[in-house]
């Protein structure tokens, strides 16, 4: 049986950026792993603290913890190989009365917006009538590796 080929990749274009190829046996083992990416220093010895992880059982590769952008992006970058990134809004615009858009949102969470006042400050999101504070509630648990 052939070995199965795993891609995913995540980022900002102009800001940090990663692409993950696997390829594993039938039994979920690390034949062969590529991490490559760009970015700021952080980032980049995130990627050498993920890199040295893909080896043996795929399985076994931890996703990275915490609320930095480091983290949350690599958490992204290892649920989307392993087919299990399922973010919790799907609606090109979060808040309807302010039209902000859901890719504002995320940014926002993802650069540390991980309250639902944050993401308001930051984005105008969730000041009129309220009615997508929850979807904003679930986008900061989603990205903060929270369940709920």
């Amino acid at each position: 049986m052939a070995n199965k080929l795993l891609r995913s990749s995540v980022g900002w274009a102009g800001r940090e950026e990663a692409t993950l190829t696997v390829e594993l046996t039938v039994d979920e083992n690390i034949v062969k792993a590529q991490l490559h990416g760009i970015g700021g220093p952080e980032f980049l010895q995130a990627l050498c603290a993920l890199r040295s992880q893909l080896v043996g059982d795929w399985n076994k590769v931890k996703l990275p913890l915490g609320a930095t952008f480091s983290a949350i992006l690599l958490r992204e970058l290892l649920l989307k190989a392993r087919g299990e990134w399922n973010f919790p809004y799907t609606e090109d615009e979060t808040c309807h009365c302010r039209v902000v858009p859901t890719e504002v949102v995320d940014q926002a969470i993802c650069l540390g917006a991980h309250t639902p006042a944050k993401v308001s400050a930051m984005t105008s999101a969730s000041t009129a009538c309220g009615s997508c504070r929850p979807d904003v509630e679930a986008m900061i648990r989603y990205r903060l590796g929270r369940a709920g």
